[in-house]
């Protein structure tokens, strides 16, 4: 068996030209149609070209049932100039008056039916462009990377025609090559199309999309015909104005400032196949505020990114998998590490940044990102933020037609400390990393490995704030580093691998990753987890046809353990998952998780001090979905747990109500509760740092929190749309049973602590928030919006400390003073 394994390796490996051309001759050939005459877009195949252009209609299933009959037929056809693809798609359908068209801003989806074309201009099998639209004409569009990962930031500049008739509803794409990244010359592109019939909840695809392999650019066919192909115009400007008007703490009080700013994006082309993007005063007023949070843990929390210039095109600077952390773009405009004081800058500026991107010829994809950002001063005059520069530089050479990988990242941090931030910050950061794949047995088997390398330099107190830090904790006692108080750098390795079964219902992966204990990635990326080794595997198996129980299941089985670079269980966990579709559309999910198996340490709880043994916890999660079809659409989320031999337990509900009141106006309300008893919250350490006459103490901690979010959507036509979103936050702590540490090892969970404070027990807290966004938006031409943004948060944590009264404390909030913006932003796409 073992030779036979070998054998059929060394045959991929020696024949991959072969086997490229069978998979993507298996996947499907259309014929694209030259026409002279651009296309009037109209959603209608009145056209001349397109009663020349081929016909292609075999279509198949693929949800619920996948390599399915289709229940209605699909039809596309395809036509070419020397500026635009044009792609027009008829959908069939007997009952047109039973379409599901709702009305949504741009990049909003809907339960609706769907309209979507692929496009893998590079046709590396990895990257390409997903171009959505529903029968209201609403438009979404996506980039895809690393083969199956979808980036929904991405916002493409294309044109869509859709119409409803006796016959079903059709759209007539106009894309233009300049949205494309293609090889000059090339003769053809990857490519797919989509339709998704809501009211069945089916989905239908040109080629077979085949859910059962966990890939989805590899799977495109081709579109083939085109000669003579080039890139549209090399230069795109996108210059904006903004006025706003904000809340901002004076040293007596509180002002009203208005402020005015312009600044411009830039995208050139330098070649045919490298792209410069570029942004200079970049605002980003009509992003969303973060969801307000309280974080007990020793680590910071990890918020998504929503700026638009950092969203885009971003896949190349992923690395994917475990390494995904390396570059967080959150670093670049962070809330400056040095602020203390509500009147300081909540946010560093960015003074300008720049990506270079693109594909050689010989498959080398390469990137690059800088930017730059001021150095920001707090009230009170001093330095809170340095001037700092960033930069990521990303190289990839596919090989075997995409089926394998080899590439290299690096990242660099530099800032221009003065004496105040000296002691606090690292001067300088360096990373490099190198991360390959390879898939063999027909695809159906990927290996992945990556390593790497850092260090940072800085003064002594610098480097010794790094090593104290919730990151490494050199000062644990029995840490496999010892603290060294006069280093001016810091440096560690990681190396992990894979090895994952794509295809079929039953699949398998297994993970390795060993990070050493003075890996520091954190100025330009995410990783708080170093000095681990660990082991993840996951054995999944998915429903690909529907039955009398369900129309689609999902389950897996996951083990996860860790242990310190010197041996010590840091941490084990067993995770069963199961979900299911039934037949009324209603969907489930339950998951059960096991976490500290048998003899497991908690390096961080102790915030510096030794290692805590640890007992088992149970957590069980429930998850219900409502029919999304209806006006009204439910869902339920219940998860309670228990553990620390039965001294620790918890309970979270969860209910959102998804409400179509109107093609136009639709809403959501989603209040959730959580009741938590804790019995190792950290409190604080008292004595002499780095000694043996420290007091490491815990306490219980009851703990409630309840979160109202809110969101109105508002939409007069594709272009025109209202928003809002509104989240007031409350959380209370009440701390009993003070204690410290004794004996953190001790098998019995009673030996481990011991009385401390004499019979007082610390104060709690009562903390308090709320955020919200109202945003008009006008796409008044294609690329170029109008918006009207009005934010307004609240805070307030000094009254009522540890206790809970839910009418009592949003009153309190309410009264404390708002922080108003009102923004008015303009942007103008050109394209000269």
């Amino acid at each position: 068996m073992r030779r036979l394994c070998v054998a059929a390796v060394l045959v991929v490996l020696a024949n991959p030209v072969s086997l490229s051309s069978q998979s993507r001759e298996a996947g499907g050939r259309a014929r694209v149609e030259r026409t002279d005459q651009p296309v009037v877009v109209d959603g209608r195949d009145t056209d001349a070209v397109w009663s020349r252009a081929q016909r292609v209609d075999e279509f198949r299933q693929f949800a619920p049932t996948e390599d399915g009959a289709p229940t209605y037929r699909t039809e596309v056809r395809a036509a070419y100039d020397d500026r635009r693809l044009y792609v027009f798609v008829r959908a069939f359908d007997p009952h047109p008056d039973s379409l599901l068209a709702l009305l949504s801003r741009r990049d909003v989806r809907t339960n609706s039916d769907q309209l979507k074309i692929i496009i893998d201009g590079y046709r590396d099998r990895r990257t390409g462009i997903e171009l959505m639209v529903n029968p209201a004409g609403v438009k979404r569009d996506a980039a895809i990377y690393s083969d199956i990962v979808e980036d929904m930031t991405w916002d493409g500049i294309w044109d869509v025609g859709v119409t409803i008739d006796s016959l079903g509803w059709t759209a007539e794409f106009a894309v233009p090559f300049s949205q494309v990244r293609f090889n000059a010359g090339t003769s053809g592109f990857g490519f797919g199309v989509w339709r998704d019939i809501a009211r069945l909840n089916e989905r239908v695809s040109w080629p077979t999309y085949r859910t059962s392999s966990q890939t989805l650019a590899s799977q495109l066919g081709t579109l083939e015909g085109f000669t003579g192909l080039t890139r549209a115009s090399r230069l795109e400007l996108l210059p904006y104005t903004v006025t706003k008007n904000v809340t901002e703490v004076t040293q007596t009080g509180w002002d009203h400032p208005q402020k005015v700013a312009a600044g411009i994006d830039v995208k050139y082309g330098l070649t045919s196949n490298l792209t410069l993007d570029a942004t200079v005063n970049p605002d980003f007023g009509q992003v969303e505020a973060d969801p307000a949070i309280l974080n007990l843990t020793a680590f910071e929390v990890r918020f998504e990114e929503r700026r638009p210039f950092f969203q885009e095109g971003g896949g190349l600077f992923r690395c994917g998998g475990p390494c995904e952390g390396i570059f967080y773009t959150r670093r670049i405009g962070r809330t400056p590490q040095l602020r203390s004081a509500a009147a300081d800058p909540v946010s560093t500026t960015i003074l300008g940044a720049g990506k270079l991107t693109g594909r050689l010829g010989n498959g080398l994809s390469l990137g690059l990102v800088e930017a730059v950002t001021r150095r920001e001063v707090g009230i009170g005059g001093r330095t809170i933020e340095p001037r700092t520069n960033y930069l990521v530089a990303r190289a990839v050479k596919e090989l075997r037609q995409g089926r394998s990988s080899f590439g290299l990242m690096a990242t660099a941090v530099n800032r221009d400390l003065d004496a105040e931030t000296s002691p606090f910050l690292r001067r300088d950061a360096f990373t490099v990393v190198a991360q390959g794949f390879h898939r063999f047995a027909r695809e159906s088997w990927e290996v992945m490995g990556y390593t790497g390398r850092n260090i940072v330099r800085g003064s002594e107190e610098a480097i010794a704030r790094t090593q104290l830090s919730s990151v490494h904790y050199y000062q644990r006692p029995g840490h496999e580093e010892t603290f060294d108080p006069t280093r001016t750098s810091l440096g560690g390795g990681v190396i992990g691998g894979s090895l994952s079964k794509l295809r079929g219902q039953v699949r398998y992966s297994n993970f390795v990753r060993a990070a050493g204990p003075g890996l520091e990635l954190n100025d330009l990326g995410f990783v708080p987890l170093v000095n681990d080794i660990s082991v993840r595997q996951t054995l999944s198996f998915q429903g690909l046809r529907p039955t009398r129980l369900y129309r689609r299941t999902f389950n897996s089985l996951t083990s996860e353990q860790h242990w310190t670079t010197g041996g010590l269980p840091a941490g084990s966990n067993v995770t069963l998952h199961t979900s299911a579709e039934f037949p009324n559309f209603w969907g489930a999910a339950f998951t059960y998780r096991l976490v500290d198996i048998g003899a497991s340490h908690c390096m961080s709880c102790a915030r510096g001090g030794p290692a805590v043994r640890q007992s088992a916890k149970h957590d069980f999660s429930i998850n219900i979905q409502g029919d999304p079809r209806p006006a009204f659409v439910p869902s339920l989320d219940i998860g309670f747990g228990h553990g620390d031999e039965q001294n620790s337990y918890g309970i979270g509900i969860g209910v959102n109500l998804e409400m179509r009141i109107a093609s136009r106006f639709s809403m959501s309300f989603g209040p959730n509760y959580v009741h938590r008893n804790d019995d190792q919250q950290w409190v604080a350490n008292f004595g002499a740092a780095l000694s043996d006459t420290t007091h490491y103490t815990f306490a219980h901690m009851r703990q409630r929190t309840y979160g109202f979010t809110t969101r109105a959507n508002w939409t007069l036509s594709p272009t025109l749309s209202f928003q809002f979103y509104g989240q007031p936050f409350l959380s209370t702590g009440h701390f009993t049973d003070w204690r410290e540490l004794a004996n953190p090892l001790a098998r019995d969970y009673d030996a481990r602590f011991r009385r401390y404070g004499g019979g007082a027990n610390p104060p709690g807290f009562n903390v308090k928030q709320f955020n919200s966004n109202a945003v008009v938006r006008w796409e008044y031409r294609p690329g170029s919006a109008l918006f009207v943004v009005w934010q307004q948060g609240r805070a307030q944590g000094d009254r009522n400390i540890g206790t809970f009264d839910w009418s009592r404390d949003l009153r309190d909030l309410f009264d404390a003073h708002p922080d108003n913006t009102l923004l008015v932003k303009a942007s103008w796409w050109l394209n000269p």
